[in-house]
């Protein structure tokens, strides 16, 4: 699909950018949630420093992917083939055309930027939905340690849900970098991710913004004493 090489042609760039500014971070571990096909862990596999990897991906086949691409050096990545969310329980993924929106989110059809993205995909069927197990961070880290680790979170608008189902555990997370969309495209607000990160001391630290199309940014957070 053209549209997914051009997605993915910018991704790597802007991925480069976020790795350069983070491999300069204090931290150890990497916490992938929306690993995709390991666009995002390519990156940052490139800072030595990292000695673990942990690595969420809830779609079946581009699980399969994702294992596949980085067998040659699984004893470091541990690969988990289920979401992340507020708790534990059976929820609905809408399976997106392009594989890396695919989402848990519930989307607004009223969105412009939804209907012209449909436009340019030519996308009009409904999404199919399958059934997932989502499972708590607190309860896949309970016993693991994770102190110095910066959590990644893209999961097409999840992101808070995924943050509420890590209370605990939150407080050994060093950096969180988060995905923020615009254009409304999911009925979530993103001021409830951000006012959450402030409660659990967690500060803007850098944006990036996605360049060209302007239509998400990175935001990195970094825990206060």
């Amino acid at each position: 699909m053209i549209i997914k090489k051009i997605f993915d042609f910018f991704s790597k760039y802007h991925h480069a950018s976020i790795s350069n500014y983070s491999k300069k971070l204090d931290f150890d571990i990497l916490i992938d949630v929306g690993a995709h096909e390991g666009e995002f862990l390519s990156s940052f596999l490139k800072i030595k420093k990292i000695k673990r990897f942990y690595c969420f991906e809830p779609q079946s086949r581009i699980y399969e992917k994702l294992i596949i691409n980085f067998k040659y050096i699984k004893k470091k990545i541990f690969f988990y083939n289920f979401p992340l969310g507020e708790r534990s329980k059976k929820k609905k993924l809408f399976l997106h055309k392009l594989t890396n929106m695919s989402t848990m989110s519930s989307v607004n059809n009223k969105s412009i930027y939804l209907k012209f993205k449909k436009f340019v995909l030519m996308d009009y069927k409904k999404n199919k939905i399958i059934i997932v197990k989502q499972r708590k961070f607190d309860d896949v880290f309970r016993n693991i340690e994770i102190k110095k680790t910066y959590l990644k979170i893209d999961v097409e608008g999840y992101e808070l849900n995924v943050l509420k189902g890590c209370l605990k555990k939150i407080k050994n997370v060093k950096y969180i970098l988060i995905e923020h969309q615009f254009f409304s495209q999911y009925k979530n607000d993103f001021k409830k991710v951000k006012k959450f990160l402030k409660k659990n001391n967690f500060e803007l630290l850098k944006t990036f913004v996605y360049f060209p199309t302007f239509h998400y940014r990175d935001m990195l957070y970094k825990r206060t004493p």
